[in-house]
């Protein structure tokens, strides 16, 4: 496309922000074609009365726009639709790069429009494109006149006024590194230093450490200079001594050489945290990290909790850092205990920490070092430090290793490695059988735990450690229900579990949080009706359950009394009670036979709990926002899954699906893809006549109904990919909502017909926006058009 070098088509791939954020080197090439239809497409429109660009392209840095600004060639720019119209308009802010441009009035512009806000070395080089572009040394005359321009510069133009080279040894001068130094210091406009910066193809580093040495910059300054990739290693390793935290943030690689040095300023046991955690991010291997990375409790505490989506080697360094715990501690309860005690004074790497605390471990007496008791709330809230470090071990080691080490360990450290350590079913069992009752309450506390996890604890049937549960954000609404009920979860257990009185009068001062599913079989009568007050329990059938529940447990009377003493709602403006249930439920209770009553009820609530019901109901629905989603049934859920693998649900049922939390991420996923669009009208009246899917697609354009209806034809397999790139039009759209689906079926395709001749690239992108065929069709055209032979 850059050897065909059309304005027009590069225009178009200037404006592709998706590409250009992809593929950043492109903008340097797009910005040295020159092309007006380039510039126009590098700007953006943020006043739309007007319809006149206002900002650059944030994907356009100010170096490539004074690149196309300072050669600009071809048509477009002049006139009162051109480039340059745009340019003079822009928001003062986004003129400085029209400093370098040519056309009249551009440099003049920016200087009474922006003047103020460029630097020296900027109104320099707008002087001097002025003078030799627009003018001469008349112009020069004209603009010391206005005034504006900084004193230091206006001494220049008097002197550039008799001799023009002293103009222009002064742009030399204020654009080297003695002008970049004066910009550094500036800090009125931070994104401008770094502008700056990047305009400097070369740097005196001489000159700017004893810039540094002499007066120090901000930090932000700093870390722009170490973010160079041409920063010298023996300036970044002096800046390490005194900045170590933002050397190590911000150099633009890690430079393993560092972890010999000694850190300096502020905070500077973070410095090699950070080395460590952006070694492994950007290819430091395990080995390696470990062998030189010291001290040993601030790379332990680096490592504790990998990033999301962590590079290989921190994988690596998990597996290495366990064998050299296996090796070196083992069930070695005097290794620990030494690793613990030199943990915090310790200069070393962490296989040397491990080696001197398998070499020097003795008997000891006394407690755990850095030993601590149970916090009051039974849970740390944050480890750190030797803490933090000391947790990493742990966490590397086996669950046989925790039970030889939980009888010898303080309270505090089983806290941290139950609340925060790598999460194991087995610690149950060691906290069951622990000297110390309520470490089975310290795992209940725990933050990050799943929905099984939680299952597990509640079969313990145990109402302190229910509490704990309840308060976590992991627990399912289903389990929610469960834990305020009182029902035992342990097989054969009958008699109900008391709720935890503290839990009681915690949560009748509670009055957020609540979820649909919570009062419909709560235990206490109380809580029951202060959370109605507070939460709609929505749908005929959940509400009929509350009342089976309650019935059930406290008798017809208990019915009766909360329809008579309806609670009153606060937190939404509906009756507590639907007017359904509340009809059936009186009638029930006017009955003589008050067993044959709750059979009754119990029958219609099993009824309308059934996968069938629920599977009925959703084939009722036309709309994904309908009630019944917001309503807070038990959703059986595997026999949904069933059923939508035999006889798909509608899209608009799945989207309704998909927004309840307990929903699985098959239905959840397949929603996102499809959408909640229902077959299209036109689609069923081609079905009705007996057409087949293959057919369809070749009959009607595709729009956003029919792309639904498409991907679920795929989806079955009543369609493949490579229907769709034969017969689904118009093209453009075609690519746009399926281009990364269709990647493999569409490459045989182009390799066939484009790749074989630039001339039918050039002409399939100049006809994509308009062609109203196949993909296939646009291919086949193009390459026939341009006489390209293919191989097809």
């Amino acid at each position: 496309m850059f050897a065909e070098d059309d304005p027009v088509l590069l225009g178009r791939l200037a404006g592709n922000k998706s590409l250009i954020a992809a593929k950043p080197s492109l903008v340097d090439r797009l910005a040295a074609t020159g092309h007006a239809e380039v510039a126009k497409a590098a700007m953006y429109v943020t006043n739309h009365w007007s319809n006149r660009p206002s900002f650059w392209s944030r994907e356009w840095p100010l170096r490539a726009r004074r690149t196309i600004l300072a050669a600009p060639r071809g048509a477009g720019w002049t006139g009162p639709e051109g480039v340059l119209a745009d340019l003079l308009q822009l928001d003062p802010l986004a003129l400085p790069a029209a400093v370098v441009c040519p056309l009249p009035d551009a440099a003049r512009t920016c200087l009474e429009r922006a003047g103020d806000t460029l630097s020296r070395a900027e109104q320099l080089r707008a002087l001097l494109t002025l003078h030799d572009h627009d003018g001469g040394r008349a112009a020069l005359e004209l603009v010391a006149d206005a005034g504006g321009l900084r004193p230091e510069v206006e001494e220049v133009v008097r002197e550039a006024l008799a001799d023009v080279g002293a103009l222009r040894e002064a742009v030399e001068r204020a654009e080297g590194t003695g002008g970049l130094i004066e910009e550094l210091y500036d800090d009125r406009q931070e994104q401008r230093r770094e502008e700056h910066l990047a305009l400097r193809d070369r740097v005196d580093w001489t000159a700017v450490a004893a810039a540094a040495a002499n007066r120090p910059f901000d930090e932000k300054a700093t870390a722009l200079l170490i973010a160079r990739p041409d920063f010298p290693d023996e300036l970044r390793t002096a800046w390490y001594q005194e900045r170590s935290v933002l050397v190590a943030t911000h150099a633009a690689r890690v430079d393993p050489k560092l972890f010999l040095l000694s850190p300096g300023g502020p905070r500077a046991a973070k410095a090699t945290a950070v080395l460590v955690r952006r070694g492994l991010d950007e290819g430091l291997t395990a080995a390696r990290t470990l062998e030189s990375a010291r001290p040993a409790a601030a790379v332990l505490e680096a490592v504790r909790q990998p990033p999301e989506g962590a590079a290989p080697a921190w994988k690596d360094l998990a597996a290495l850092l366990a064998v050299l715990v296996r090796e070196r501690l083992g069930e070695d309860v005097e290794a620990w205990r030494s690793a613990r005690a030199l943990l915090s004074r310790f200069g070393g790497t962490v296989p040397e920490l491990l080696d001197r605390a398998a070499t020097t471990a003795t008997k000891a007496t006394g407690g755990w070092p850095g030993g601590a008791g149970m916090p009051a709330s039974e849970r740390s809230s944050a480890v750190t430090g030797a803490r933090a470090a000391f947790l990493t071990l742990l966490d590397a080691a086996p669950t046989a290793t925790h039970a030889a080490l939980l009888p010898h360990l303080d309270d505090r450290t089983v806290c941290d490695l139950f609340g925060h350590g790598r999460w194991r079913t087995e610690w149950i069992d060691l906290a069951l059988t622990a000297r110390q009752p309520r470490y089975v309450q310290v795992l209940a506390n725990r933050a990050s735990f799943t929905a099984d996890a939680v299952e597990m604890l509640m079969r313990l049937d145990d109402p302190a450690v229910n509490a704990r549960l309840f308060r976590r954000t992991g627990v399912t609404a289903p389990q929610r229900e469960r834990l305020l009920s009182g029902r035992p979860l342990r097989e054969g257990a009958t008699e109900p579990l008391p709720l935890d009185p503290a839990l009681i009068r915690e949560l009748m001062g509670r009055t957020s949080g609540w979820r649909g599913r919570d009062p419909v079989d709560c235990a206490d009568v109380e809580l029951q009706r202060h959370i109605l007050r507070h939460v709609r329990v929505r749908g005929i059938v959940p509400q009929l359950r509350m009342m089976l529940n309650l019935w059930e447990r406290h008798g017809a009377d208990a019915v009766a009394a909360l329809l008579k003493n309806e609670p009153v709602a606060v937190a939404h403006t509906r009756k507590v009670i639907r007017r359904e249930v509340r009809k059936t439920v009186t009638t029930l209770l006017a009955g003589k036979d008050r067993d044959a009553a709750l059979a009754e009820l119990r029958a219609q609530v099993a009824e309308g709990e059934t996968a069938a019901w629920q599977i009925a109901a959703l084939r009722e629905q036309y709309f994904s926002g309908a009630e019944l989603f917001r309503e807070a049934h038990h959703w059986h859920w595997a026999e949904l899954l069933a059923e939508h693998a035999r006889h798909p649900l509608a899209p608009v049922a799945l989207a309704g699906l998909s927004n309840i939390p307990e929903c699985p991420p098959e239905i959840r996923d397949e929603s996102e893809a499809i959408g909640d669009w229902s077959t299209p009208e036109k689609v069923l009246l081609l079905q009705a006549e007996g057409r087949t899917p293959r057919e369809i697609v070749s009959m009607v354009d595709l729009t956003g109904d029919r792309g639904s209806w498409l991907l679920q034809a795929v989806r079955r397999e009543e369609l493949t990919w490579e229907d769709v790139l034969e017969h689904a039009r118009p093209a453009p759209r075609v690519l746009a909502a399926w281009g990364d689906r269709m990647r493999t079926p569409l490459a045989p395709l182009v390799r066939a017909h484009l790749d074989r001749g630039p001339q039918a690239w050039v002409l399939a992108l100049r006809m994509l926006p308009e062609f109203t065929g196949s993909v296939a069709e646009l291919v086949r055209t193009a390459a026939a058009a341009t006489g390209v032979e293919t191989t097809e």
